[in-house]
């Protein structure tokens, strides 16, 4: 019984600590970066714009005008697409732009989202890294915006803001644009305080000389490089003005699939960086564990309320919460059969995305332990709308 107990007010206070007493906790930190750093005329850096693909021909032509049309001198500009095999006309569009900022990198094989963006690097001589994915399209001033932290010779990194464009007719993931948001907001707090979460394969930018190269096998492609940065004694900052626009999955199903690859990326780096948690990283490990690897865990917390709680059913609380817990699974479940029938009922299908999402993350930890086979990606299709 009193183990059982442990158990359950652990698991519960891990998962409001994430989301309500962490995001809580930031305001009590001094915001010592909250006024961005301003760029000297004529000190503006190299920088170069890396784009992994594999198989993007909708949109990677879009993709190279955004990133020509953005506000940074040409002179200092390079654009980088590593073609991961692709075999479809991805190679043929890229090859089709005659601007000489514009260079195809073409990989044999499948070396997967980590292995084309080692090669980038390796083909670029610019001084700052910027990542960003095939189907993003970013605001003109964004490069601008991104780069002008980089005048503070602590950053060692910064990650744009990350915008969701919900698709005509897919309101069941209506929830990713609203949890994005409030991502952007959480992620601007702990930049401020000189804490670090995690970046974003939509828009992210590093110094050349603390990029170490992903290991073979990698899939986490985004929190990886701000860990490094972290780990070399620099700062992550996140610049909500810098605008990457993305398209959220059509449907819950997709992300679903999504959710299961990342899922497995994360437990990777969760083990694979566990040393990042240590105290010795002061608020940096503070926002680390409780953004990422409470939220990554997430999944067990739930198991662990739920199956603890059974053991606990003597006493009438806990007969409660256990009620309260099983309506909530409930609501959740109704919230998905309302969803495949196409009706929509916000509260419910918000409730039932966060569930799947969570059952996503628990299938990849599985995938994990049982080996991640290959690190190559294959691009999101969107559903056909009706």
């Amino acid at each position: 019984m009193i183990v059982a107990a442990i158990i359950f007010w652990l698991c519960l206070a891990a998962m409001l600590h994430t989301y309500v007493t962490y995001p809580l906790s930031l305001r009590l930190f001094r915001r010592r970066y909250a006024v961005p750093p301003v760029m000297p005329d004529g000190a503006w850096p190299r920088v170069a714009v890396l784009i992994p693909a594999y198989n993007e021909e909708q949109v990677i032509g879009a993709k190279i005008e955004n990133s020509l049309a953005l506000d940074y001198d040409p002179a200092l500009l390079e654009i980088l697409v590593g073609s991961d095999g692709s075999t479809d006309r991805t190679d043929e569009i890229v090859r089709g732009f005659s601007d000489p900022c514009v260079q195809l990198i073409r990989l044999s094989g499948r070396s997967g989202k980590t292995g084309v963006l080692n090669r980038l690097v390796a083909e670029s001589s610019a001084d700052i890294l910027v990542f960003s994915d095939a189907n993003v399209t970013l605001d003109r001033a964004a490069l601008r915006l991104l780069v002008r932290h980089f005048a503070d010779p602590l950053v060692g990194g910064v990650n744009g803001g990350k915008y969701i464009r919900i698709p005509e007719g897919a309101e069941s993931v209506k929830g990713e644009e609203i949890y994005g948001d409030l991502e952007n907001r959480l992620r601007t707090l702990e930049s401020e305080i000189g804490g670090t979460s995690g970046a974003l394969g939509s828009l992210m930018a590093v110094r050349r000389e603390l990029y170490r190269s992903y290991a073979p096998g990698s899939i986490n492609d985004d929190t990886v490089p701000s860990l490094w940065i972290m780990l070399a004694g620099y700062r992550n900052v996140h610049d909500p003005a810098a605008k990457a626009f993305e398209e959220s999955g059509f449907s819950i199903r997709e992300e679903f699939r999504r959710r299961i690859r990342i899922g497995a990326g994360n437990y990777q780096t969760l083990f694979r960086y566990r040393n990042v948690l240590s105290p010795r990283y002061g608020i940096a490990a503070y926002t680390y564990f409780s953004h990422k690897a409470l939220r990554w865990l997430f999944p067990f917390w739930m198991l662990g309320a739920l199956l603890a709680n059974l053991f606990l059913l003597e006493n009438p609380f806990y007969q409660w919460t256990l009620t309260c817990q099983l309506a909530g699974y409930g609501a959740g479940w109704v919230g998905g059969m309302a969803d495949l029938a196409g009706i929509r009922l916000p509260i419910l299908t918000a409730l039932y995305h966060f569930i799947a999402l969570n059952i996503a993350f628990l299938i990849g930890f599985v995938v994990y332990l049982r080996g991640i086979r290959s690190a190559a990606w294959e691009r999101t299709a969107r559903e056909e709308k009706l």
